[in-house]
């Protein structure tokens, strides 16, 4: 249960059968791809490493030198450590 909760492809297709909405999200491993979906979705998004649904290593960035400073600062993006984005709705409450 602990895998199906942090792995966020088990995670959201177990939402996903159960019927519960999602933001747009998607697991990325360089800086083009996560700067082309972030402007398919708007700003601001929440950024963080694929393998963590929450915590100190997670950010929410609102422009694309903001990613970009994310991405090279916070986290090393590659194919070994993907970063997971989705949409960031202000003023929302993220239930886990």
């Amino acid at each position: 249960m602990i895998d199906t909760a942090e792995n966020r492809y088990k995670f959201s297709r177990m939402l996903d059968e159960i019927g519960v909405d999602q933001l747009q999200w998607k697991e990325l491993t360089s800086f083009e791809e996560a700067l082309t979906f972030c402007e398919s979705v708007g700003y601001p998004v929440r950024v963080r490493p694929s393998y963590v649904l929450s915590g100190a290593a997670m950010n929410v960035v609102s422009t694309g030198d903001d990613l970009l400073n994310y991405l090279t600062q916070a986290t090393a993006v590659s194919r070994e450590h993907p970063a997971v984005i989705s949409k960031y709705i202000e003023q929302a409450k993220e239930i886990l």
